[in-house]
């Protein structure tokens, strides 16, 4: 196809909302936990006879028994203060709320886990079949989706592990049509990326129209045929293998033009130039210097480097950290509204209106990532030029981290609005700088491979979140205990951007 005019912004614009629609549906699992709730999905497991728990009330534990058949009455420190309406106003169960977060540990383990399955399918068979197999797998997610009910409810699992899965190649795939903007490419990347984050809100879409009426199963069913777009772009708009960089273009371009004839055999080169009537007018040939190749470590030196292990701790901390309050969001407004299942579907929508920003604040960790490279772009020292401009975001990105653990700690719901914003801009700064340290500190030719081991080896470890989840729903006091164990290890993180300062300081004290 001819991208040239009009038609590579068309491209673009097609590409942004397929990635808007279906890459990152994922992380709108608090609207759809919402929703399977109200479908009394696990609802089975829940006890069927008049439930008591304690709840927190002007800083005391008083006790509140749900009569589940209807009315319900709630005691103050043992003196009976009347009825409360039910409606809107419902009993956490732990078994339910347990198989909802093993569905999302499950689902955003495996999310992390494709990255490196699929970027091997698209580096060895290129765009057009990665594509595919992207629309057979999320088209399947959708449609196990819009099967769930309370005869079904194992669904949920396959199905938001193949949406999550499905949803990912869109933007690894519509990536490369930044090389069609020279000049803008990574503001290209940065507006995908927003796309990316905000596609969560098509989630909460799904739970408006469930609560204007719409079933689910109307709802997933529309995404799965909506998702045929997907099939327009792969086989009209890009090509099958890669779309090429410029600089590689402008090779091609120049060979042609002046016919140019590059030959390279034997760690050497003939380079021939021709004027129009083809006769050879110069003929050099040079031996390649190995000058270049002598100085790119080797792969294995790259992954036992402390700066690739420290990176790998700083994404499994902070990620194990986003993804745990992803999976117990639900509760963490259960418990903050006390129980109040109208708070609970307010605040949710609020949530997921606030990820919408995620637009913005995926580009802002750009800008501030470049405005350290102008900074440091003329140290003397090499080390300097390529470290430094990575310790601000980093540690502006452990910080979101801690500011989240601490805000979480804070029983009011008035704070929930802060919790949100932060966890949005934590969100951002966490893929958008932990990929640009990567690209910045290592050679081009294993970027893809790093990723995809520092992805992988987060989403295992990020099978722990279900532990702080039943450690949290085990005892009163345990959401408590465990989120200020997760502000502890969150604050770990820091020992990456801080020991990357450290070892400019020590290479500056060496040249001095």
């Amino acid at each position: 196809m001819d991208y040239h005019g009009w038609r590579r912004y068309l491209v673009a614009v097609w590409a942004f909302v397929e990635t808007f629609l279906f890459a990152g549906l994922l992380y709108g699992w608090a609207s759809v936990n919402w929703v399977l709730k109200q479908e009394n999905v696990y609802a089975d497991l829940c006890p069927q006879t008049p439930f008591k728990t304690n709840v927190t009330i002007n800083g005391s534990d008083d006790v509140v028994f749900y009569d589940l058949d209807g009315d319900n009455t709630t005691t103050y420190n043992g003196t009976d203060v009347g009825q409360r309406p039910t409606v809107g106003y419902r009993p956490q169960c732990k078994p339910q709320d347990e198989k909802f977060a093993l569905c999302f540990t499950i689902g955003s383990a495996l999310f992390c886990a494709s990255s490196a399955l699929f970027g091997h399918i698209n580096y060895k068979f290129g765009t057009r079949i990665t594509r595919i197999c992207s629309m057979i797998i999320f088209m399947a997610g959708t449609v196990m989706f819009a099967f769930v009910d309370t005869d079904r409810p194992w669904l949920i699992y396959p199905g938001l592990s193949f949406i999550g899965m499905g949803g990912l190649p869109l933007l690894v795939t519509n990536a490369q049509i930044g090389n069609l903007f020279p000049k803008g490419s990574s503001t290209w990347i940065g507006l995908l990326c927003g796309g990316f984050d905000c596609s969560s809100a098509i989630q909460l879409l799904v739970k408006v129209a469930y609560e204007a009426g719409i079933r689910i199963q109307y709802s997933y069913g529309l995404l799965t045929g909506l998702h045929l777009m997907v099939g327009v772009s792969t086989f009209f708009f890009l090509p099958k293998t890669f779309i090429p960089r410029p600089s590689e273009t402008a090779t091609t371009e120049v060979a042609q033009d002046e016919k140019v004839v590059d030959l390279l055999e034997n760690e050497k080169m003939e380079q021939s130039i021709t004027n129009e009537n083809g006769q050879v007018y110069e003929k050099t040939t040079f031996e390649v210097s190995d000058e270049k190749a002598s100085d790119i470590p080797s792969l294995k030196a790259c992954l036992t480097s402390a700066t690739f292990l420290l990176h790998v701790l700083w994404l499994c901390l902070l990620q194990l950290r986003f993804y745990f309050f992803l999976a117990s969001v639900n509760t963490y407004l259960h418990r903050i509204t006390n129980n109040d299942t109208y708070k609970v579907s307010y605040f949710t929508n609020v949530m997921m209106y606030t990820m919408l920003g995620g637009l913005f604040s995926s580009m802002f960790s750009g800008v501030v990532y470049d405005w350290q490279r102008r900074m440091f772009q003329d140290s003397r020292i090499a080390l300097k030029r390529k470290l430094m401009p990575a310790i601000l975001p980093l540690m502006i990105t452990c910080g979101l981290g801690i500011l989240l653990s601490v805000l979480v700690l804070i029983p009011h719901e008035a704070v929930l609005y802060f919790v949100f914003i932060v966890m949005t801009l934590y969100r951002s700064f966490i893929y958008s700088v932990g990929a640009a340290y990567l690209s910045a500190m290592f050679p081009n030719e294993y970027f893809g491979l790093l990723y995809g081991i520092w992805i992988i080896v987060a989403g295992l470890v990020g099978f722990l979140q279900i532990g702080f989840f039943t450690w949290a729903q085990s005892y009163l006091e345990g959401p408590f205990h465990a989120n200020l164990f997760c502000l502890c290890f969150v604050t770990l993180s820091l020992i990456h951007p801080i020991y990357q300062w450290w070892s400019c300081r020590r290479e500056a004290y060496k040249l001095s």
